[in-house]
């Protein structure tokens, strides 16, 4: 069953005032520095990462399809040549999680890019996030590198 369906550039523009406010809410929880504002500094990293918006090379942009109701979002960079791509988010409403969708998703997109024929498929996910990190290592993920930080007053 086909979960992904290509966001066009007016699905662009509604899922990316979207993720500009969840990745500020996930930069609050997840930021351990003196920092600008979260609002600001998400729109900043989007920016940066994002340059052409829509257009930027090698960034696709999926909605996620299940029983014709749009349940989430998926945002790929893909390097055809350097055989290389990164997961930027999966995201599911929280209403269709622990249904099997990530897992079937994640299956899809891998099937997306051995078609291309990626050789590794990346992604980072926050230590808190234990879920994720489950699906992934149910996945065959391998961690490539832990950050840590410690509190040292309050």
């Amino acid at each position: 069953m086909t979960l992904l369906v290509k966001m066009d550039e007016s699905d662009f523009q509604d899922y990316i005032t979207d993720k500009e406010k969840r990745y500020a809410e996930t930069l609050s929880s997840h930021t351990y520095e003196i920092a600008e504002d979260p609002k600001i500094r998400a729109k900043n990293l989007l920016d940066g990462y994002l340059a052409n918006g829509f257009k930027t090379s090698y960034h696709e942009f999926y909605k996620i399809v299940h029983e014709k109701e749009i349940c989430g979002y998926v945002w790929l960079k893909i390097e055809d040549e350097k055989r290389s791509a990164f997961l930027y988010e999966i995201y599911l409403f929280d209403r269709y999680r622990a249904k099997g969708i990530g897992t079937q998703v994640m299956s899809e997109i891998e099937e997306i890019l051995q078609e291309r024929d990626i050789l590794y498929f990346k992604l980072h996910v926050f230590g808190t996030n234990q879920k994720a990190m489950r699906l992934y290592e149910a996945l065959d993920f391998k961690i490539a590198g832990i950050n840590m930080y410690k509190r040292l007053h309050e």
